[in-house]
């Protein structure tokens, strides 16, 4: 859903057979809604090993393995990137000596994707080949609108706002006696509802299904 808040007022007002002016404001709403054509799914690989040098290399060779098959199943290169990296030490979490220092035992190397979607019957094929490959966890999976898309909604909801606003304005003025000369100023705010599915997962079944619902 896109939703937009107009608020084009103050109106200049004018009292029939007079000369004098004043202002009143109208706030005016549109909302637009549509079946989202664009899926972001959040993937990553966490390798564990003794030294950094061979979680950071488990790490690489798993994911390149993930985003090799995501390619080979029809994923464009593109449409994969990189979200965040991390490498950190674990520690040897049985000492209950407090006087012992407290020694590193492994690293742990995570490396997270994201995967962008324009077509959501994929979605399941996606996660399936993924988690086949070696991802194993899935982040969550967002339901949106391409950047074109988007701005098209923004249009649509901008016009019902400015129709709304301006419908209100003139049922003001109407009961009020008097006439609208002209607006001042128009201004606008947007919202927008983001239909994610959050998760986190080891391993995803296979034949996996996902179903976006209008945003409305």
């Amino acid at each position: 859903m896109i939703g937009v808040f107009a608020a084009a007022r103050p109106i200049i007002v004018q009292t029939p057979g007079s000369n004098s002016t004043k202002t009143l404001q109208a706030n005016g709403v549109g909302t637009v809604s549509a079946t989202p054509n664009e899926v972001q799914l959040y993937l990553a690989v966490e390798m564990q090993a003794a030294t950094a040098t061979q979680a950071t290399q488990d790490n690489a060779g798993t994911m390149t393995q993930v985003m090799q098959a995501l390619v080979n199943a029809g994923v464009s290169r593109d449409s994969i990137s990189t979200v965040s990296y991390t490498l950190t030490p674990t520690y040897n979490s049985s000492n209950n000596d407090q006087t012992t220092p407290t020694k590193i035992i492994g690293y742990i190397a995570r490396n997270s994707i994201q995967v962008t979607l324009t077509n959501s019957s994929h979605v399941g094929m996606v996660l399936d080949t993924a988690v086949a490959a070696g991802a194993n966890e899935v982040g969550g999976i967002t339901f949106t609108f391409t950047s074109q898309t988007y701005a098209n909604l923004q249009k649509q909801a901008l016009q019902l706002a400015i129709q709304d606003a301006s419908g209100q304005a003139q049922s003001m003025a109407t009961a009020l006696g008097v006439h609208i000369v002209a607006p001042i100023s128009v201004t606008t705010g947007y919202s927008s509802a983001i239909n994610r599915r959050d998760g986190y997962i080891k391993r995803a079944d296979t034949n996996t299904t996902w179903n976006p619902t209008d945003r409305s």
